[in-house]
């Protein structure tokens, strides 16, 4: 029981941090779209955007690699069968993890930075 405590502990700072990284990047995506779009000049507006796309990705990879440290902790807690954790996760099964799903978004927007990165580039380049 002591390790499963010391595992929820390190549990509950983790998705902490995992909660802070996604709410950092979902207010980071919307002011890298709406800034690089204030921006008239296209080469400017390129590098903002090529800027962007790798703080984007890096921060991506941030996030992937805390959840992954939370589900290790949660792995371990579902070890303990009185563990409320492991109750209410034997009892809901649909849904899956919402994290599982959640994680994807901010490389789908890196994804999307990097295209209109390219347009950015090629728009730019026609001018």
């Amino acid at each position: 029981m002591e390790n499963t405590d010391r595992v929820d502990a390190e549990r509950k700072h983790l998705e902490g941090l995992l909660k802070d990284r996604i709410s950092f990047f979902l207010l980071f995506a919307p002011v890298l779209v709406a800034a690089s779009y204030n921006i008239h000049d296209l080469q400017i507006r390129a590098g903002v955007l090529a800027t962007g796309t790798v703080v984007s990705f890096l921060l991506a990879l941030a996030i992937l690699r805390t959840h992954r440290f939370v589900q290790l902790a949660l792995k371990d807690i579902l070890q303990d069968e009185q563990h409320p954790y492991t109750k209410y996760w034997k009892a809901i099964r649909f849904p899956p993890n919402a994290n599982r799903l959640l994680i994807s978004i901010p490389f789908i927007l890196s994804a999307m930075f990097a295209w209109l990165t390219a347009v950015a580039v090629c728009a730019s380049g026609a001018s």
